[in-house]
């Protein structure tokens, strides 16, 4: 007797998690089409826009050309030919194509493959200094110099450290230190695999003060894109495979203390946060039709950007989410980052190009 019940619940516990894993790959879902104005494929970019940042002129620069197969070995074989670059794109001139920024400086360009980014200004001298997450042989994260007179990159610094495991995107906070995400505690393989299929919450937030790292967040599922309030009071950190973003106050010491956790219902990846402090996602929310088009890149794959607004103050914050916009593949295959500005937005992908849409009304 005790026999079968220990079956009966195994076969049990294996049919919850199955389910589970169904409703988090979002086979119970559907994508309609809508846009909040007019959008188009912006030029000049073919390989990925998989992370977005915006300096206060309008000038955004754009990853592309990351490394997945440390995350999917059986991605489609067509990415060995990908090229890590930075593109530049003006919202003031947004008619113009995207156009690569050169890189300058004594470092690896053969194995760089830019993965999240983020910028941090010095507001006494106008530095303007890029971070970006590459995976080349380790995942290291790369400081650069924005010359904006030139528009070149010249790189600067190389950060490595031990908790570099597996980064995903990364969150500066000044001249030399910045938060960094690991999406999983094993970076490809077996391992990576059943991390992900036995759904570990492993993965963790980091915090480098410009010696070392802390560990400042455990216990995450797939922690993934992380940004900051305007006032630098609060980050913002989404959890890809439980569908959430937290928001967290930031103390003196840099560790994060929890207020907050909204389901967003969507896979969302990264989060870009406009100077008005509302937050904007890039979301793929069926995620098994993701998964379906990182092997084969013709596949299409749905897109969906989330707007988050806070509607009430205190620590404790209510907020409004909408949905600006929905597509069903054929503008942009998958959504990984959102980018506003001045009535605008560029919708980036992680393998694919990237869309520019005006913003009527949503």
């Amino acid at each position: 007797m005790f026999k079968t019940i220990m079956i009966v619940g195994g076969i049990g516990i294996i049919i919850h998690h199955l389910i589970t894993l169904a409703f988090i790959m979002g086979y119970h879902k559907s994508i309609y089409n809508h846009r909040p104005g007019p959008c188009r494929v912006v030029p000049g970019i073919v390989n990925g826009s998989e992370d977005i940042v915006v300096l206060p002129n309008g000038i955004a620069l754009i990853s592309s050309g990351m490394d997945h197969f440390h995350i999917m070995p059986d991605t489609d074989p067509s990415m060995h030919g990908f090229k890590g670059r930075i593109y530049l794109f003006d919202f003031n001139q947004p008619e113009k194509a995207a156009q690569v920024v050169p890189l300058k400086g004594d470092f690896d360009k053969n194995n760089f493959r830019p993965h999240g980014i983020d910028i941090w200004e010095d507001k006494e001298t106008g530095l303007v200094r890029l971070f970006v997450v590459n995976h080349g042989k380790v995942d290291t994260i790369e400081a650069f110099e924005f010359d904006q007179d030139q528009l070149i990159l010249k790189h600067r610094r190389t950060f490595k450290h031990k908790l570099m495991i597996s980064v995903n995107d990364v969150l500066a906070t000044g001249r030399n230190s910045f938060y960094f995400t690991n999406d999983a505690m094993n970076r490809g393989g077996v391992r990576r695999m059943l991390e992900s299929l036995l759904l570990c919450a492993w993965s963790t937030v980091v915090y480098y003060d410009g010696r070392d790292a802390k560990v400042v967040l455990d216990k995450g599922h797939m922690y993934n894109g992380i940004n900051m309030s305007p006032n630098k009071k609060f980050v913002y950190v989404n959890q890809l495979t439980s569908n959430t973003m937290s928001i967290y106050k930031r103390e003196a010491s840099n560790s994060l203390t929890f207020i907050q956790s909204m389901n967003l219902q969507s896979r969302c990846d990264n989060i870009f946060v406009d100077e008005g402090g509302d937050i904007w996602h890039g979301c793929h929310p069926i995620g098994h039709k993701f998964h379906s088009h990182a092997k084969k890149f013709t596949y299409p794959a749905p897109a969906q950007v989330l707007h988050v607004k806070a509607v009430s103050g205190g620590n404790t914050k209510k907020y409004q989410i909408r949905e600006v916009l929905s597509d069903d593949g054929s503008l942009v295959k998958g959504s990984s980052v959102a980018a506003y500005f001045q009535g605008a937005m560029l919708v980036g992908t992680v393998m694919d190009n990237m869309a520019y849409c005006q913003i009527k009304s949503f």
